[in-house]
């Protein structure tokens, strides 16, 4: 119940649809029995008693009941659709702005294909689920109590037969609900993990191929298929025992039906006109019956869907923060932070200051917690304890935007979508073309994208894969100059650059970012010389700071870098 009044607060956006589908859904079905209905008339009325002069306008009747069926029955489901749509966008929009504040580690703890199948099929059935199955479930409602009231005028015994059909449908229902919902999740989570297997499948075909691993992942893929191929069979199963159950249902109805009503007829109890109808009202309300025992059977496979969505969108999220950034950024500092990885330490108590307008260098062994210190800038996480404070306001107060609108980074892997280069470039912004030309050569890119068929539109592989790992990381460069953050943050951006070309690109950056902040994390000694500081991290510490020329004489640590680098 708590997840369909989920489901409400989402559909109520698109009320005026939903209200509309609904009243069009019954009258298509008030129309339809009316069409039945006038039949009784015609044969009693008009051909059996002889009143032939009526017999025109009742066949007037009966079309005009069959044309309003006929139209609402191709307008009532357009409108679903829409309505179907307008839900979907909904949900989507919100799933969507719930994923970009998850927290990173339960992203980390989850398949991408995962994700993607709730894009792909659980919005979808829950959409359906708020928008297609209400509007149709009232519409078997109103034909069946629209049955109910005729048959009771017809015949009372027919009626509590029907009735007694309609307890075994509830009790089935009652029986069969749970076991559907747990047959449904399950088929769900082994499709998900189908789709996951079939995504990193794909994604690492050069690997696979290269290490002549083919049957390898064949049979990987193909115990996962068994597994999904198996819950469908077992659900199937059940399915197939339900139908067992519920059909003879509908069989034995009629059977009654025509016996019964049959009965009445050869007594002259039952006008043949009222009989013929309660035949087809039968029919009906039995399809009725089974619509909304089928409804309530797929009810609890929906719900299990909707389930899942309601657990991202309703689960744990990052914090948000509510104070802005008042002004420009002062400093930014590191006071006394620690953090870890499930429980291994990583930074302890690390202290240390960017002050604005400086360019700001971060060395040390792998694993010393350098990438940590930009992750926690990105707010991927928090620190487990000290502060990290923004003009001396602790970051987590600050509102998510804000501090998103002033900073950004660059990772040793960027990102790169399967698209042409200059969308990659601008992400949706507007810059003329001058300017990132002009970012591009400063980035020792402009070279290469030229060389290039479509220059600066050719469309590159998924996530770049195209281009050597230099290229995609002097794009992602020229991406983030482009921009022109506050703070901008280079996590080993320039690692897949030789020497000659990472000076250049340094340089370049130093010239382009003068009197904006700027923290550089590097194993290259030589790329970060003329920093204005530079922190010596090891062990989660911040075991020395100043500048080149200070570490050199102050810290032994810094001089055996230096030393062994050649810097």
């Amino acid at each position: 119940m708590k997840t369909l009044k989920w489901i409400w607060r989402y559909a109520r956006q698109a009320k005026g649809l939903l209200a509309l589908a609904v009243v069009l859904m019954a009258v298509e079905s008030l129309s339809a029995l009316a069409a039945v209905a006038l039949q009784q008339r015609m044969i009693d009325d008009v051909l059996l008693s002889g009143a032939h002069a009526r017999f025109w306008p009742t066949l007037a009747l009966i079309g005009a009941a069959y044309l309003v069926h006929s139209l609402l029955f191709t307008f009532g489901p357009h409108v679903i659709h829409l309505t179907v749509a307008r839900l979907r966008l909904a949900l989507g929009e919100t799933l969507m702005q719930r994923l970009f504040r998850l927290p990173t580690a339960t992203m980390q703890q989850s398949r991408t294909a995962s994700y993607v199948y709730h894009f792909t099929h659980d919005l979808q059935t829950c959409a359906h689920l708020g928008a297609s199955d209400l509007p149709r479930l009232v519409q078997q409602v109103v034909t069946a109590l629209a049955v109910i009231g005729i048959m009771a005028a017809a015949s009372p015994m027919m009626l509590l037969a029907m009735l007694g059909f309609t307890a075994l449908y509830a009790l089935l229902g009652r029986r069969f609900a749970p076991l559907r919902k747990q047959a449904a999740a399950a088929v769900a989570e082994r499709r998900s993990a189908l789709l996951v297997q079939l995504e990193e499948g794909v994604a690492s075909t050069r690997e696979v191929v290269a290490y002549h691993r083919e049957a390898w992942e064949a049979e990987r893929y193909a115990g996962k298929f068994g597994s999904y191929f198996g819950q469908v069979v077992r659900e199937g199963k059940l399915i197939n025992k339900q139908l067992l159950l519920s059909d003879p249902l509908k069989w034995g109805s009629l059977l009654f039906v025509l016996m019964y009503g049959g009965m009445l007829v050869m007594d002259n109890q039952l006008s043949v006109g009222l009989f013929v109808v309660a035949v087809q009202f039968t029919t009906r309300l039995m399809e009725s019956l089974s619509g909304v025992y089928q409804y309530a059977m797929d009810l609890s496979g929906k719900l299990a869907a909707a389930d899942r969505i309601r657990a991202i969108v309703e689960g744990a999220r990052d914090g948000e923060g509510v104070q802005p950034i008042d002004g420009p950024i002062r400093d930014i500092a590191f006071r006394a932070v620690e953090f870890r990885y499930d429980e291994q330490p990583v930074l302890r108590g690390l202290e240390l200051v960017v002050t604005a307008g400086q360019k700001i260098a971060l060395v040390g062994p792998s694993g010393g917690g350098k990438s940590t210190v930009a992750s926690l800038l990105a707010r991927f996480f928090e620190p487990d304890a000290g502060t990290l404070a923004v003009s001396g306001v602790p970051l987590e107060r600050i509102r998510r935007e804000a501090w998103s609108e002033r900073v950004t980074i660059v990772f040793q892997e960027p990102y790169l979508f399967p698209d042409s280069i200059r969308m990659n470039l601008l992400l949706g912004r507007q810059q003329p073309p001058e300017r990132v030309e002009e970012v591009c050569r400063a980035m020792q890119i402009h070279d290469v994208i030229a060389a290039l068929p479509e220059g600066y539109d050719t469309v590159i592989g998924e996530r770049g894969v195209t281009l050597s790992g230099g290229q995609r990381q002097r794009l992602a460069l020229v991406r983030a100059v482009l921009r022109d953050p506050e703070v901008l943050v280079l996590d080993e951006a320039t690692s897949a650059l030789d020497l000659k070309t990472e000076r250049r690109v340094q340089d370049s950056l130093d010239r382009l970012r003068a009197g904006r902040t700027t923290i550089v994390i590097a194993h290259r000694l030589s790329t970060v010389r003329n920093a204005d500081r530079i922190y010596v991290i090891d062990g989660g510490q911040a075991v020395a700071h100043g500048t080149h020329d200070e570490l050199l004489r102050s810290s032994a640590l810094y001089r055996g870098y230096v030393s062994r680098q050649g810097a």
